[in-house]
């Protein structure tokens, strides 16, 4: 049985994933179910995560819910590490959890307090969560960080995407740029460690969903609904070869600029 570990898995993208594996652990009839799906949740999870655990357990998946705020280090603590003792292999690692604060942030009116709780859950957040993983993580297993198009210097640069050639998000787009610098360095350290090379680390823009935060907070109406970016990420991941490590896709597999 492989195990997936979600992090942020309460509501929007994270919670489609976790809908995601749980259907798919008995694609087929599978006995016994080809899947562990494991969540983490800063908080108790939501009474829809709690749904889908549920019926996933009801239909024979093992499903386990860890709460885990990737922001506090105390957090990562001897019942978090016990808990991933209990889980044993990790074959898929989504580091879903993040952030976006400060959003109308621009030169002359930055909030720092915003910036620097973002970095510690977007950035910082998600390499506490490898680092602990990271010994459970199968020879070839697959690690994908959550970014996305904001993060990309290049869309910037060419004037890309909405406010594109402002600093707006100024907050936001820098966590997601250092995030995929991130997953560079990871994928490069994995690949040097026989252990591990075979291991893929990749970041992924998971496209402009009609989520909490996608729509900034039901304001507009994003054209991508969380549960086809969901599956195309789930396809993407089983799609994947070690050549792919250290690169940034898009949830069609579609590779995004720096």
């Amino acid at each position: 049985m492989k195990t997936v570990l979600v992090t942020g898995a309460s509501r929007g993208l994270g919670l489609e994933l976790a809908r995601q594996y749980v259907h798919k652990a008995n694609e087929g009839d599978a006995t016994p179910p080809a899947w562990r799906v494991v969540v983490c949740c800063r908080g108790d999870p939501s009474q829809e995560l709690s749904d889908v655990l549920l019926q996933g357990r009801h239909d024979g998946c093992d499903t386990r819910s860890i709460t885990l705020d990737v922001a506090c280090s105390d957090a990562f603590d001897a019942f978090f590490r016990n808990a991933l003792e209990g889980i044993g292999r990790i074959d898929v690692l989504i580091n879903n959890a993040g952030v976006c604060i400060g959003r109308e942030c621009a030169v002359g009116n930055v909030d720092y307090d915003a910036w620097t709780r973002s970095f510690n859950t977007n950035v910082m957040g998600s390499m506490r969560v490898l680092e602990h993983c990271q010994p459970h993580l199968t020879s070839d297993a697959t690690v994908v960080n959550i970014s996305g198009r904001m993060g990309s210097i290049g869309r910037v640069l060419s004037g890309l995407g909405a406010s594109s050639a402002t600093t707006q998000d100024v907050v936001y787009r820098t966590t997601k740029a250092a995030l995929n610098m991130m997953t560079v360095c990871a994928a490069a350290e994995m690949r040097t460690n026989p252990k591990t090379k075979s291991v893929k680390v990749i970041a992924v823009d998971p496209g402009w969903m009609n989520t909490d935060m996608g729509s900034r907070g039901g304001t507009i109406k994003a054209p991508l609904e969380p549960r086809e970016s969901a599956a195309g990420i789930v396809a993407l991941i089983e799609s994947l070869t070690p050549e792919d490590s250290g690169k940034f896709l898009n949830w069609r597999g579609e590779e995004m600029p720096w």
